[in-house]
């Protein structure tokens, strides 16, 4: 299956993410919810920017700092990569 790139596109209905660092960083978002908030087309970067809103080590998982040792934001998607099947008919783009 390929890795989706944008909201629309998400297999599941629901949005699942987790954090390693910050046990208590844990969530389940229904999927169409979020595509009324975000837009269909929001990229996935974007919904978890969204969802990580009041983490303590704010900068995105993909922008390094100044210095390597500088902790970033750790979320990610839970579902992405399982081998959960989809549950969710995604509409053909």
């Amino acid at each position: 299956m390929e890795v989706p790139r944008t909201l629309g596109a998400f297999p599941n209905r629901r949005v699942v993410i987790v954090c390693p660092w910050c046990p208590r960083r844990h969530g389940s978002y229904d999927t169409d919810r979020l595509i009324a908030r975000l837009g269909p087309r929001a990229s996935l970067e974007d919904v978890l920017a969204a969802l990580v809103v009041g983490c303590r080590w704010p900068k995105a998982w993909h922008v390094r700092g100044p210095s390597q040792y500088v902790p970033w934001c750790r979320a990610r998607f839970a579902d992405l990569g399982s081998r959960r099947p989809p549950d969710r008919d995604v509409p053909a783009p």
